[in-house]
């Protein structure tokens, strides 16, 4: 067959495979009345169909095809989710009970055999489409709990031979309770019993009383006409099947049988017999409803009389003459007149409408049918009293189901203290809809009622957007639900409220608003109405808060600045004295930055002032206050703490956070964080107290080589205090004449000759007595006075060379310690000490200069090019305490060194076979390799004297020789010392 019919849409679709075109005309031909049939000659185009749209309800497949067979296309259909549930009946000529066995088992839903039987085949058929139907409704959840079962149904066995009733009870026994008769009255008597099977499997050859009659006979008895019979038998002719299904028997199975194929049609039948039962419990149960339907319509009735005598609204009802068949009480409330009145005078209505209004009265006619009804223009009427009262009209013809015309059903409702209500407002909209202020107005349940345009303006949102709805929705994220139930808290407790808000527009953004809250009370002092006005002061918030932000933020890491710290700083005292807790001020300096600043520029400092900001902000809590106070100095107040135990712990991750390079602009860089600690209330209760004692512990960080913190110590107070007072008096002691120039003997260890001198400050205090140089350098360095002692102390240097000279050799030297803060003012000051020695007349040669190792590690040009102008005047340079710092070989000759002065502490120690001594050796040994001399610092012993000239070291000084002396002694020093060593020195100076 070529063509394919053309479905019809309203039948179910039945899809015919087969490549034989007789069967395919065979079986068009029984189906086409019923169904309607599609058909296709081989495997791949019966998938094809399959899955088109509309899908076909049942599929007939032939099982012997060229290609594909029908085995494989069941295979398939089955195993696609589109077209598994599509119930598939094999029509074939395979009549073994092998191959029916097979098609069962891959999921066929029937097997019927060729030459087909009509009538046989449209049963089967039926019956998979109606089980169909049912197990997509049982899916859908249509009568699924009448459709549950409890219990396994039953099956009842009928059949004269003990054998063929064990081998089915065998098989069966699994699924089903299983109940079993020998003969036909046996069979009967359990079916009309107190528990009838739901199922009967029946023979048809048997002594007495046959199948068929057994079958007529269930069928004909109440309890049986609805039990599925299949007969199970060895008969097979058609003939005989025919007899049966005319009786009333639902399938035929022969003998011997597939046990598959038993299961599966057993499956079918009982899923059909409970499909039957749920339908009919549906039917019982819609007859229920549609009796509950005309009971309610007939109480619906006597309501409907109840409401229309009791309702305010006058209602009526006139007939197709104009006659009135009722009128309610209510007309008399409005009109002044009763229903009498109108029944006897129809056109009453009419008459007392005002002239003015009577126009809209006449132009509707009552008897025109139109959607909704007719709904007049408000109108008046003249009350009996004289009264004019505004009258609400809706009327609607009443139509028979012939669409006769039965007369009128309409209302009147007297609205007039609404109209009157709606004048008094309508002043009041006029002001509410020009007013330039926001005006929301919510009901009693705080809904929104309505909104005027400035709302709108402001907001973004429409009246249709708000209405019914909480003015919530206004709160932006700023606002949390405690403050916002707290404002509303506050209406309801006095009606009122004002105040300023973070609200929302509809765009998302956020603005402040200024509010007024006020409630509309009823008589019976109920709310009635809330109203809301509000106007968008954003502006101005930010104009006030760019203020106050550029008064209390620091510009440039956003930090508080030092007027919000002390605030901030004043309050945490204050609660911290309430709460008897503990404060932690860290004062938080950075080391090196100037360094930073100044070579890389202030854009790159700016750059790590931020990100050491950032840093130090990620150190502390979240309620913890970081501020800049100015430059690269920030403060941290730590409050609420319980002791002092954590603020260790914080100060260290916050050295640790900035000892991190520092990620800028392409390049990194490194500084470090000298911090001081100070303590609320150990250290200070006062504001500048507390930073002073802070400020002190920070510089003692510094002291103790920078990148750690300290806390703040009374021995600490008082030393700061020293400090400020030796200040002071440091600067009047070489006015008093209270400085001298010492100095300490420099020996040739292999000669013992006295042929150098170091020239060494000393302060004689005039109360104090001698102040140590580790006291008051520091301070010097630190106020600048180490500029003006350096010049005093050059200046005696000089004179006292150029005596020297004369009496202790030509060749005599001495030398000068100078602090890398001498550099600072640049090269000026060390030209100018060149130029004086020229002009003195004393060589460079009787001079060496004193620098320590970190001066080498400096970026600044200025400190190479000064140590070469000492080199070019003959002046000597020596690094003092070498070993003890971070120069490199390299910086030995970049700067033109000339002697290395090593660190008394690998003296101190020295002993055969010690690292100091190996370390000593490995000093002296690079010198010498690098054309340096090497001094000894710190030589106390004969054993540390012969170690070193044992590994060659050239000079050492020492209290072995001498301590450091005055002027005049030290020349008796010099001139008594004999070349055969040290020994010769008086005692009384050694």
């Amino acid at each position: 067959m070529s063509d394919t019919p053309t479905p019809d849409k309203a039948k179910p679709r039945i899809l015919v495979v087969d490549d034989v075109s007789e069967n395919l005309h065979i079986l068009v031909g029984i189906l086409r009345n019923d169904f309607a049939v599609i058909v296709a000659t081989n495997g791949p185009k019966a998938l094809e169909l399959a899955t088109r749209q509309p899908a076909p309800d049942l599929i007939l497949l032939d099982i012997r095809m060229p290609g594909m067979d029908g085995y494989e296309v069941l295979h398939r259909l089955k195993s696609d989710p589109a077209t598994a549930d599509i119930p598939v009946i094999f029509v074939t000529a395979l009549a073994e009970t092998a191959d029916e066995a097979v098609g069962l088992r891959l999921g066929a839903a029937d097997y019927v055999t060729k030459p087909i039987n009509p009538e046989l085949l449209l049963l089967r058929v039926s019956n998979q489409l109606e089980l169909r139907r049912h197990r997509r409704r049982s899916a859908a959840g249509v009568g699924s709990q009448a459709l549950l079962r409890q219990d396994k149904p039953a099956l009842l066995l009928v059949d004269d031979i003990p054998e063929n009733l064990h081998g089915l009870a065998t098989a069966l026994q699994d699924e089903y309770r299983i109940m079993v008769a020998a003969n036909g009255p046996k069979a009967l008597e359990l079916v009309t019993g107190p528990h009838p099977p739901d199922l009967v499997l029946l023979d048809i050859i048997m002594p007495e009383m046959d199948g068929y009659e057994v079958c007529r006979r269930i069928k004909a008895s109440p309890e049986g006409s609805r039990i599925p019979v299949m007969f199970v038998t060895v008969v097979d002719s058609v003939v005989d099947k025919v007899q049966g299904f005319a009786i009333g028997a639902a399938d035929y199975i022969t003998k011997p049988f597939d046990i598959d194929e038993v299961r599966a049609r057993v499956r079918t039948h009982l899923d059909l017999i409970r499909l039957q039962r749920s339908l009919e419990d549906l039917v019982d149960a819609r007859m229920a409803s549609l009796q509950e339907a005309n009971d309610a319509l007939a109480e619906s009735k006597e309501k409907y009389r109840i409401l229309a005598e009791y309702s305010p609204n006058w209602e009526y009802w006139v007939d197709p003459h104009g006659f009135y068949l009722y009128i309610s009480p209510a007309c008399l409330e409005v009109s002044g007149y009763g229903p009498v009145d109108f029944i006897g005078d129809p056109d009453l209505m009419r008459k007392i409408i005002h002239p003015e209004d009577l126009p809209i009265w006449l132009g509707h006619d009552e008897k025109v049918v139109t959607p909704g009804g007719h709904r007049l223009t408000p109108f008046r009427i003249i009350a009996r009293d004289g009264s004019e009262r505004w009258i609400e009209h809706v009327c609607q013809p009443v139509i028979d189901v012939r669409g006769r015309f039965l007369g009128t059903r309409g209302t009147n409702r007297d609205i007039t203290e609404r109209v009157m209500a709606e004048e008094q407002l309508h002043l009041a909209a006029t002001v509410f809809a020009n007013t330039s202020e926001a005006v929301m107005i919510t009901d009693a349940d705080n809904r929104v009622l309505t909104i005027n345009p400035a709302f709108s303006e402001i907001t973004g949102y429409t009246q249709d957007e708000m209405a019914g709805r909480e003015p919530r929705l206004l709160q932006c994220d700023q606002l949390d639900d405690d403050s916002y139930r707290n404002l509303w808290a506050s209406v309801e407790a006095s009606g009122r409220w004002q105040g300023e808000v973070c609200s929302r527009r509809a765009d998302g953004s956020d603005f402040i608003a200024w509010i007024t809250v006020s409630t509309v009370f009823r008589d019976d002092a109920a709310v009635h109405r809330r109203v809301i006005l509000f106007s968008d002061i954003t502006e101005k918030k930010k104009a006030d808060n760019l203020i106050w932000t550029q008064a209390n933020y620091d510009h440039l890491t956003q930090l508080p600045n030092r007027r919000l710290f002390n605030d901030r700083l004043e309050r945490e005292i204050k609660k911290a004295q309430r709460d008897e807790t503990v404060i932690g001020l860290l004062l938080i300096d950075l080391d090196r930055f100037k360094e930073v600043n100044e070579t890389q520029g202030h854009e790159t400092g700016d750059l790590l002032l931020v990100e050491a900001a950032s840093r130090i902000r990620q150190s502390v809590r979240d309620y913890d206050t970081v501020a800049r106070l100015g430059g690269d100095e920030f403060m941290v107040i730590l409050s609420e703490l319980q002791g002092g135990t954590d603020i260790g712990r914080i100060a260290q991750d916050v050295i640790e956070r900035l000892s991190a390079p520092f990620a800028l602009n392409g390049n990194e860089h490194f500084v470090s964080a000298s911090i001081g600690i100070a303590l609320y209330p150990a250290d200070g209760t006062g504001i500048s107290e507390l930073i002073k004692h802070a400020d002190q512990a920070m510089y003692l960080a510094k002291d103790a080589g920078r990148g750690c913190f300290r806390f703040f110590t009374r021995a600490l107070q008082e030393s700061a205090e020293q400090r400020v007072r030796l200040a002071g008096e440091l600067r009047r002691a070489l006015e008093g004449g209270q400085m001298e120039v010492y100095y300490q003997p420099i020996v040739e260890l292999d000669s013992g000759r006295i042929i150098k001198a170091e020239a060494l400050i000393r302060w004689k205090h005039p109360i104090q007595g001698f102040v140590s140089p580790a006291t008051f350098i520091p301070i010097a360095e630190d106020t600048g006075i180490i500029h003006e002692l350096g010049e005093w102390v050059f200046e005696q240097v000089l004179g006292q060379t150029l005596r020297w000279r004369r009496t202790l050799g030509t060749d005599f030297q001495v030398s000068i310690n100078i602090s890398p803060v001498q550099f600072n003012p640049g090269e000026q000051t060390f030209r100018r000490w060149i130029d004086t020695l020229q002009s003195a007349g004393l060589p460079g040669s009787n001079l060496v200069i004193e620098i320590t190792e970190g001066l080498l590690m400096g970026t600044d040009p200025g400190i190479r090019d000064t140590l070469l102008h000492f080199r070019d005047a003959g002046i000597g340079v020596a690094i003092d305490d070498f070993g003890t710092g971070y120069s490199s070989l390299s910086y030995l000759k970049k700067f033109d060194i000339d002697i290395l002065k090593i660190d008394q502490s690998f003296t101190r120690n020295l002993a055969p076979d010690s690292a100091d001594f190996a370390l000593c050796e490995a000093i002296v040994v690079m010198a010498h390799k690098l054309g340096l001399k090497v001094v000894a610092e710190g030589v106390e012993t004969e054993l540390q004297r012969e170690l070193l000239r044992q590994i060659g070291c050239d000079y050492a000084q020492g209290f072995l020789f001498s301590r450091a002396v005055p002027a005049s002694e030290f020349e008796t020093l010099r001139l008594g010392n004999s070349p055969s060593g040290y020994h010769s020195l008086p005692e009384s100076l050694s």
